[in-house]
């Protein structure tokens, strides 16, 4: 992890409204605006956060026959907050993400109202009916605290993750679910850094669970790069406020002291 780089990207994007989900291209009413800017206010402490929900136990081998098959490079087609650079502007030149993959990838879910490549990067849904990718899809639906799910994927590095926020909701309670479903790696290798300061925090999962949660309004993430092969799925969406405070309060008390940061939250 480059800590300078991580010093520019704060300096460089301020907070943001919370309220501004996808820079409001989904009005929200207001009674759920309420509720979600709550629960930031009760989870604001949250670095990231292991999930009480089921260890996903990935069949390996029938998955990457169906994702070498399926997957494409993800390339920037727009800038966002991540990125707001123009292709022509962009600091990094010809080694941007409108140029060079930091990610293959592939979208098993994408909800029927938003079209397909309406996002800030090259998206391809998966065709066919491979059962492994139907039973994430299933797992996803059956255990997260979504109200409407808009886009699942998976993401395989290609190389380093520089810090960044996603072009998503900006809550301060959990706003990033993920669930990892492979990683070779000895080590941990993705991170979280608060956008205000401090150190980065490396997301160690428990044994017993695949699934994680960070905030998008309070944290920047990136991942080192090893060159081995790790699958990370992303679920994004409008969550259930009510699920999802129930969910983060049973989590923290499972996996409060197994967490690498002190989290001192009343649950």
């Amino acid at each position: 992890m480059n800590v300078n780089e991580l010093n520019y990207i704060r300096k460089k994007f301020s907070k943001v409204d919370p309220a501004k989900a996808f820079n409001g291209s989904f009005p929200m009413p207001q009674d759920y605006i309420d509720k979600m800017t709550e629960l930031g206010k009760k989870y604001r402490s949250v670095r990231w956060l292991p999930l009480d929900i089921p260890k996903f136990e990935l069949n390996v081998e029938e998955f990457k026959s169906a994702w070498e098959q399926q997957c494409h490079d993800i390339l920037r087609v727009k800038p966002d907050v991540a990125e707001p650079w123009e292709k022509d502007k962009h600091p990094y030149g010809k080694k941007s993400t409108w140029h060079v993959p930091i990610f293959k990838g592939l979208h098993l879910y994408h909800h029927p109202s938003i079209p397909i490549g309406s996002g800030t990067f090259s998206e391809k849904m998966y065709e066919g009916d491979v059962p492994e990718f139907k039973r994430i899809v299933d797992f996803v639906f059956e255990h997260f605290p979504m109200h409407t799910i808009t886009s699942i994927f998976i993401w395989n590095s290609q190389r380093e993750v520089p810090p960044h926020r996603d072009h998503s909701v900006y809550w301060e309670c959990p706003t990033e679910f993920r669930m990892m479903l492979h990683d070779p790696n000895t080590e941990p290798t993705l991170y979280v850094a608060d956008i205000e300061g401090g150190d980065p925090t490396y997301i160690d999962l428990p044994n017993d669970t695949s699934s994680m949660a960070w905030s998008n309004g309070t944290q920047l993430h990136g991942s080192d790069y090893f060159g081995l092969d790790k699958y990370i799925l992303g679920i994004f969406g409008f969550q259930h406020s009510d699920k999802s405070d129930e969910l983060f309060a049973r989590s923290i008390r499972k996996y409060r002291d197994q967490l690498n940061y002190k989290l001192d939250i009343d649950v």
